[in-house]
């Protein structure tokens, strides 16, 4: 199955995703789909060089869709924002 890493930014704990170019993007829209073991392990890699570099906390990869819409609960909240206020964060603005 598919795959995207993510992790949380610590200058700001917004959500954001590892992009194809290697940027950490906020919208799952440009996360680069890993479709082979390689990819994730060399996606993850990357991930916890952020975190040593104090860039991100918790990078770790989760199954997508082909069409990159999260398979778990856990991350359609988490990139749809903050469930508490429909007027804050990604919900207010889509």
């Amino acid at each position: 199955m598919p795959q995207v890493l993510t992790a949380n930014r610590l200058s700001d704990g917004e959500v954001v995703y590892l992009a194809p170019d290697g940027a950490w993007v906020e919208s799952i829209a440009g996360a680069q789909i890993l479709t082979t073991a390689e990819e994730g392990e060399a996606a993850l890699a990357k991930g916890v060089e952020a975190e040593r570099n104090q860039i991100l906390v918790h990078a770790y990869l989760f199954d997508v869709a082909p069409d990159r819409r999260p398979v778990k609960m856990r991350e359609i909240i988490r990139a749809a924002g903050p469930t508490v206020r429909r007027d804050l964060g990604k919900q207010a603005a889509a």
